[in-house]
């Protein structure tokens, strides 16, 4: 995603590296300078905004 959409995240969005149904996690901070997303692995990470490029909104479970 590119900076401008990851500025509009929002806590407890759902997020997923690179639209991996297996790979994701939900937004838990959001500032100025980027957001903290805490994977369903357990991690969680801090990502600039201009460092997102590798994150997708989630897409919803279709079950």
């Amino acid at each position: 995603m590119t900076p401008a959409q990851s500025k509009r995240l929002k806590i407890g969005q759902r997020v997923a590296w690179h639209d991996s149904a297996d790979d994701q996690g939900t937004v838990s901070a959001s500032d100025w300078s980027g957001v903290r997303i805490e994977w369903d692995n357990g991690k969680s990470q801090f990502f600039h905004h201009n460092n997102m490029g590798e994150v997708e909104v989630a897409r919803p479970n279709l079950v």
